[in-house]
């Protein structure tokens, strides 16, 4: 092999795309060749064009263009193109591909360049089994992921673990999601993060996600530190927290009630205690009748939407039927007698036990 000086204008760059790019070892060896000039040839083979394609060395390329040189040292293969892809990939002495860069150089010789599977396989020196399951890896991955990971936007690692099942379940939505990441630059933790809550999720969430994935991180974040659930809008979550308050209070009052309002407590204060329950009851049983007329509106919607599928009873399906939860049916009014912890529970398998008279036996 003859290593020759070539012009930089002559080179052919095509199998580039069989790579991922790196910026951040192409800044470090773009610094060690202004310092020392290039060290190591690259790897081309003559085109059918006259020009000069390179099979290996697209970092050193790109890093002389930057240095604004002419010419590249090189060593000229005396083989077909497929031939010496191969046989870089079996000479590699570098970190190593990803998974998916293998997958190109395995679809490059079997699809492209018509190569049987056997044969692949056995020019890079891997199994028919091995190179069957990289083919299968970039074949399953949407265009929007691999053009990512090409530009190192997108990890191989998160493509591989978060992406490539999605893509297996709805590939259209996995495009849409991958664009959005490789737009948001996010690290391989946050698109694990992302990719997450996406497939656990609903549709609604997931416009949320595909609209903007860093600003669902920080809903997500802020969650964290106990404030909005991405998973909720914003009066979706305000009524949530507000419900929650409600139910902490009426728990808190119950359990201290008691000692305000015993046989000891003064007339004032018996008084004004007293006017504020009657007050607190209204508003309750206010609330109590939106919960209810709530209730009943979204049976009906129910009902309609049964009867419009056929379904004329309105009744829910046997295989829909054994999805709905205990909850689902239960009202303001079970829940608080059930109360939290059990307060205002009977024992079960027996008769009610005795309780002594409060002035307060009303609040639970």
């Amino acid at each position: 092999m003859q290593v020759m000086e070539l012009g930089l204008d002559s080179l052919d760059l095509s199998y580039g795309r069989l790579r991922v790019a790196d910026r951040r070892r192409e800044a470090q060896l773009m610094a060690s060749m202004e310092e020392q000039d290039q060290q190591d040839a690259i790897s081309v083979v003559a085109a059918d064009d006259g020009r000069w394609l390179v099979v290996d060395g697209h970092k050193r390329v790109r890093a002389l263009r930057r240095l604004r040189r002419d010419v590249v040292k090189a060593v000229v293969l005396a083989m077909s193109p497929a031939e010496a892809l191969a046989a870089a990939y079996r000479a590699d002495s570098g970190p190593g591909r990803s998974a998916i860069e293998e997958g190109w150089l395995v679809y490059e010789l079997h699809r492209v360049g018509k190569w049987d599977l056997g044969k692949t396989a056995a020019a890079i020196g891997r199994s028919k089994s091995w190179a069957s399951r990289r083919l299968g890896l970039v074949e399953g991955l949407p265009d929007a992921v691999l053009e990512g990971v090409r530009s190192g936007k997108l990890g191989a690692w998160s493509a591989m673990k978060h992406l490539l099942p999605l893509a297996r379940a709805n590939a259209a939505a996995c495009e849409r999601l991958a664009g959005k990441l490789v737009e948001a630059s996010l690290s391989s933790r946050q698109i694990a993060l992302v990719c997450g809550h996406f497939t656990k999720s609903g549709a609604p969430v997931r416009e949320r996600i595909l609209g903007d994935p860093a600003r669902f991180l920080k809903a997500l974040e802020a969650l964290g530190n106990g404030l909005a659930d991405p998973a909720l809008s914003e009066a979706e979550d305000r009524a949530l927290k507000q419900l929650e308050l409600v139910g902490n209070v009426a728990l808190g009052l119950t359990r201290g009630l008691p000692q305000a309002l015993g046989y000891d407590v003064g007339e004032v204060a018996r008084a004004k205690l007293w006017s504020a329950w009657e007050r607190v009851r209204k508003r309750l049983a206010l609330l109590d009748e939106t919960m209810a007329a709530l209730k009943t509106a979204q049976a009906k919607k129910r009902e309609e939407r049964y009867a419009q599928s056929g379904n004329t009873d309105g009744r829910l399906d046997p295989a829909q039927a054994g999805t709905r939860q205990p909850q689902d049916s239960e009202g303001l009014e079970d829940r608080a007698q059930r109360g939290a912890g059990g307060d205002c529970q009977r024992p079960s398998g027996g008769p009610a036990a005795p309780r002594p008279a409060s002035p307060v036996g009303a609040v639970c």
